[in-house]
């Protein structure tokens, strides 16, 4: 219940309301001890509270503190500066402030962080040590474990390596990749090629949110035909985004394609296919038509 202040307050909040402020800075821990003993025959349940109160207490500016909060990953470093409230919470001020980025600036989204450092928000209590610390540091920099890293690279190659045959690929063949690559995403196609509409290749509709888009594709494209494309699709209608993919772009496509692309009007070339077809689970489709 304290998520929201902490984190706006740039503060660390502990409750433990009878535990005397005075005993813990004079680090009478027997004292602290009984209190805890008058509120639980638990010894297990002391030793427990008494470790957190100690950690509270005791942790230096070079601890690292972190929790959950909004589908994130807040951390932060803390100054051993304890103030003690009139209801007898205690709270610790940060250094600076409550960080939900690494250091390079990526949000630290829940989404994107692995279930085993997510289990830490299911601890029964206040505070816990950190086990996946390796794991965490990474995230924190902006870096991968090596064997991810190991994994990256070869997920990488393969893109690469699928770009050659997609540039292979016979135009039909091309259009089947690119209906295969929205469909394993969930689109739907609603329109027979060239059918609905002369200039579409695929007009497509997402049974969830009811949003339509069109896609052309063409095995090789100029830079005249981008932007006719592009004028084409302002006087469409019914059409939230429209996609212009092609797997063989003049040179001065490319270029001109990321200067002028915006949400509503995308290009994709040959690595962008490669990136989606890995994506969809395409690669085997792929090998096929290469061997």
């Amino acid at each position: 219940m304290w998520e929201a202040e902490c984190v706006s307050s740039d503060t660390l909040r502990f409750g433990y309301h009878v535990i005397p402020h005075a005993a813990c800075v004079n680090g009478e821990w027997n004292v602290v001890e009984k209190v805890l003993r008058e509120k639980t025959d638990s010894q297990t349940a002391i030793t427990s509270h008494l470790r957190q109160v100690k950690e509270f207490y005791q942790a230096k500016e070079d601890v690292l503190w972190i929790t959950f909060f909004s589908d994130r990953l807040w951390w932060a470093f803390s100054k051993p500066e304890i103030a003690v409230h009139e209801n007898g919470e205690k709270t610790r001020p940060v250094i600076g402030k409550w960080s939900d980025s690494d250091v390079m600036g990526e949000r630290l989204l829940k989404a994107r962080l692995s279930g085993r450092l997510l289990s830490l928000a299911m601890y029964r209590g206040t505070i816990c040590s950190v086990d996946q610390l390796t794991y965490l540091l990474h995230k924190l920099n902006g870096t991968v474990e090596p064997h991810v890293a190991e994994v990256q690279m070869a997920y990488e190659r393969l893109q690469r390596s699928l770009v050659p045959i997609i540039k292979s690929l016979h135009p039909k063949e091309l259009e089947i990749l690119v209906d295969l690559i929205f469909r394993q995403s969930g689109w739907q196609r609603v329109g027979v090629a060239g059918g609905t509409e002369k200039d579409v290749d695929l007009d497509l509709l997402s049974p969830v949110t009811l949003e339509r888009i069109g896609v052309q594709v063409k095995s090789k494209a100029t830079p005249a035909v981008w932007r006719a494309y592009r004028e084409k699709f302002a006087d469409m209608r019914g059409f939230t985004r429209f996609y212009f993919v092609t797997h063989s772009p003049d040179p001065g496509l490319i270029g001109e394609a990321e200067k002028g692309e915006d949400e509503s009007f995308i290009f994709w070339g040959a690595e962008q296919l490669a990136s989606q077809a890995v994506r969809g689970g395409l690669t085997g489709w792929l090998l096929d038509k290469a061997a």
